[in-house]
């Protein structure tokens, strides 16, 4: 295996993983989405640009996952949110609460308002990246974005006075 292969999978395997993870709300199909996604770098090494590395494969990691998707039955869709397994020390009540809910929110968002949210506001990829990822003009990434945040906003409106 390569040394620059080793170093992406090193520097992007968590980000990947976020993404599937948040896309299709289950570890284990999280983790085979985002191995798929690398075997396919590993693949095309070669023929992928190097400085668009981190945007192709974050492309190939929500590919897979929509696939997944569509493969599911639809009961399937609405199978409870776990949420994020949730490391490091534990915080207050109140925060805790609220972390849960936002990832529940988030996870309750459609395709392609979750992955924008996950890409853009959760990973902190920037408008420019997150239109490479999801193949989506920079006008209708702002603009998804926006109505994403608007649901996220109408949903904790309901839960905070």
């Amino acid at each position: 295996m390569s040394r620059e292969y080793r170093q992406w999978v090193v520097e992007y395997q968590d980000q990947a993983w976020t993404l599937a993870r948040y896309i299709l709300k289950d570890a284990s199909e999280a983790e085979d989405a985002t191995q798929e996604a690398f075997v396919k770098l590993w693949n095309n090494r070669n023929a992928i640009d190097r400085d668009r590395i981190k945007p192709w494969l974050m492309r190939v990691t929500r590919n897979h996952c929509l696939d997944r998707l569509r493969r599911r039955r639809p009961e399937q869709e609405f199978v409870e949110y776990q949420g994020v397994d949730n490391d490091g020390p534990l915080r207050g009540a109140e925060q805790s609460e609220l972390g849960a809910f936002l990832k529940s929110a988030i996870a309750a968002l459609k395709e392609p308002y979750r992955t924008l949210v996950v890409l853009r506001d959760v990973q902190q990829h920037s408008y420019e990246e997150v239109a490479g990822v999801t193949e989506l003009s920079l006008s209708q990434v702002k603009v998804y974005l926006h109505r994403a945040r608007k649901q996220l906003r109408e949903q904790l409106a309901e839960v905070r006075p």
